[in-house]
């Protein structure tokens, strides 16, 4: 179901723009978000990610597991991330996301402290 009115958005994840074959979810753009960005990334088992530190946006990062478990790799230390944990990341600071054995939705919510949000231009569209 999809609603989007005045005052409120809804939508099933399965209902949002999506990039690289379904790997993330856009949910800034699916639920018209602008104050924060917003994004599902649903990795596979035993995955990990790119690492990136967010330097250029200066974002700050919020990583909340959906289901499946798996961890956020900082300075060499593995940080729990299942629906028991949660891990903020600071911009500046390399992070990588790595799944476990049964994969891993992780919901990824960023802003710059101070600023106003300006969502990279990637994040705008689905495929």
């Amino acid at each position: 179901m999809t609603a989007t009115l005045n005052g409120y958005a809804a939508k099933s994840i399965e209902e949002l723009p999506t990039l690289w074959d379904g790997f993330a979810k856009l949910v800034r753009a699916g639920l018209e978000i602008t104050a924060f960005g917003a994004n599902i990334m649903d990795l596979p088992p035993d995955y990990s990610t790119t690492s990136h530190d967010e330097a250029d946006s200066g974002q700050q990062e919020l990583y909340v597991a959906l289901r499946g478990s798996g961890s956020v790799d900082v300075g060499g230390a593995r940080l729990p991330l299942d629906t028991e944990h949660l891990v903020r990341v600071d911009a500046g600071t390399a992070r990588a996301l790595s799944s476990g054995p049964d994969g891993l939705r992780v919901l990824c919510i960023g802003g710059a402290p101070g600023k106003a949000y300006e969502p990279p231009h990637w994040s705008s569209t689905g495929e």
